[in-house]
């Protein structure tokens, strides 16, 4: 079965640019624009791995996550940040998060991670 990916970023540039590297690395690509979004879709079809920015509207990527944990859902989640030295202190208490990547972030790192996470699972 592909394994899927859900990309969750309100930057319209970065989904698609994201969707195009989850593709080609042979996984399904699924995209929402906020933190709601990603939470019903979550409902829906839990993905295999969660690509979030720390900054989103309506509800951020960290209480995204918190949510997820306090449901007892623990989907790895790779956060991208802008900010990433306080998404890393924001996050660090939550077991889905396994890595923060900085943005602008660099193609190669975020194949890496992705595919090393799809893979431990």
């Amino acid at each position: 079965m592909t394994r899927t990916v859900l990309i969750v970023d309100d930057q319209l540039g970065i989904r698609l640019l994201l969707e195009e590297i989850v593709k080609s690395e042979g996984y399904e690509a699924f995209s929402c624009a906020n933190g709601k979004e990603a939470l019903d879709f979550i409902e829906e079809i839990p993905p295999d791995l969660i690509l979030i920015d720390f900054r989103l509207p309506i509800i951020d990527g960290a209480a995204v996550i918190e949510k997820l944990e306090e449901s007892g859902k623990y989907i790895p989640t790779i956060m991208m940040s802008g900010l990433a030295e306080e998404a890393k202190s924001k996050t660090k208490n939550f077991s889905s998060v396994k890595e923060v990547l900085s943005k602008p972030f660099n193609i190669e790192d975020a194949k890496f991670h992705m595919n090393r996470l799809l893979n431990d699972n």
